[in-house]
């Protein structure tokens, strides 16, 4: 059996999927398990992985749960007024 992959590295692609697909596809969090057993292995990646790793990110604030037109993961939006007091 290969080595397990860490819950901070199946996060981080996690992350980087949803960041490249920002805008154009919107995941939902069981097609982020799907595609992380996939680019890992199933012997490296367990569903119960993905969810600990997904809950991580949601509670770090990097990702968000969207409920536009079904549950998504997002990255979070930042609002007009919030850029605007940012910038000064």
């Amino acid at each position: 059996m290969a080595d397990k992959v860490s819950l901070e590295e199946i996060g981080e692609a996690m992350y980087k999927m949803v960041e490249e697909f920002a805008g154009k596809k919107k995941f939902k969090p069981g097609e982020l398990g799907k595609e992380m057993i996939a680019q890992f292995g199933e012997d490296r990646v367990t569903k119960k992985d993905c969810k600990e790793a997904l809950k991580l990110l949601m509670n770090s604030g990097r990702l968000v749960y969207g409920y536009y037109g079904g549950t998504s993961v997002e990255i979070p939006h930042v609002e007009g007024a919030a850029k605007d007091a940012g910038e000064k």
